[in-house]
């Protein structure tokens, strides 16, 4: 798994990334929703690409420092249907949970989970705080990370 900022990007790169929230959120999910909402830009980007095909996005994730709130949020998370249940979503976050660690231990970490996958979220060290809300016809609640 690599990360990069936005502008380290290559143009394929960030074609794979829209296509395959497109693919998942929007599409698979039914789910109409600004996927594209200014915030790539300002974000780290954690791409898991297919070993023997360097082409191929398996998974995605990314994450933004809000310097206000002292609040670092995960976001996007996503894997290709055919990479799902095979360990990748949990050795994504295990990786960028320790890069956040290491780079903004004072932070609080968070993330947006579809409720449905909390307990994925739950097995890595997160606890749902406030009540399940509608983000894009789909069911979401508020996670913050309590493992260091």
């Amino acid at each position: 798994m690599i990360s990069k900022t936005f502008v380290q990007l290559t143009q394929d790169e960030i074609y794979a990334i829209a296509k395959l929230r497109q693919d998942v959120f929007i599409v698979e999910q039914n789910s109409i929703y600004q996927d594209l909402d200014g915030l790539d830009q300002s974000a780290i980007h954690y791409l898991l690409k297919q070993p023997q095909d360097q082409e191929l996005l398996l998974g995605y994730g990314r994450v933004r420092a809000i310097e206000s709130t002292k609040q670092i949020k995960i976001e996007r998370i996503v894997l290709l249907k055919q990479a799902r249940g095979k360990g990748f979503g949990k050795m994504m976050l295990q990786q960028m949970l320790a890069d956040i660690n290491q780079s903004y231990a004072e932070f609080n970490i968070v993330l947006s989970s579809q409720t449905y996958a909390c307990e994925f979220y739950r097995q890595l060290g997160f606890v749902e705080y406030g009540e399940p809300y509608d983000d894009g016809g789909i069911e979401h609640i508020s996670m913050l990370y309590t493992k260091s």
